[in-house]
């Protein structure tokens, strides 16, 4: 793999999610990757599976902007769901080290994302 900017690496990895494609996370994460939400911090397979819990109700994600300095991103999206919620704001910071991702930082409004949550569960409901 060729050694990525911030930039290109945040967008790698939040398109390839959009995109319900989590084969690229492999090399796009680095294996020390360390995910950061809501208080909570996962490694790197365990975000990786978080994102695979959300595919069911996902369509896309829209990158909105783009911030980067040094090692740091700034991604802005629209995480585009088929819940009521419908298209949820979403701001993640990204840390590049090598070329891949070594840390991430997702902020978003709970309470907008609610519904996606209450989606998932009946999803889960139904078996």
């Amino acid at each position: 793999m060729s050694e990525m900017n911030p930039e290109a690496a945040a967008r790698a990895y939040i398109d390839a999610v959009g995109g319900r494609d989590l084969a690229p996370l492999e090399t796009i994460l680095d294996e020390q990757m360390v995910a950061t939400f809501s208080g909570t911090r996962l490694g790197k397979q365990e975000w990786i599976e978080a994102i695979r819990r959300l595919l069911p109700v996902l369509i896309r994600n829209d990158i909105r902007e783009i911030f980067a300095a040094g090692e740091r991103a700034c991604v802005v999206y629209d995480f585009v769901t088929d819940t009521p919620a419908g298209a949820v704001v979403c701001v993640e910071l990204v840390t590049v080290r090598g070329g891949r991702i070594t840390e991430i930082e997702l902020v978003l409004d709970r309470v907008t994302f609610a519904p996606v949550q209450e989606a998932l569960k009946a999803l889960a409901a139904q078996g």
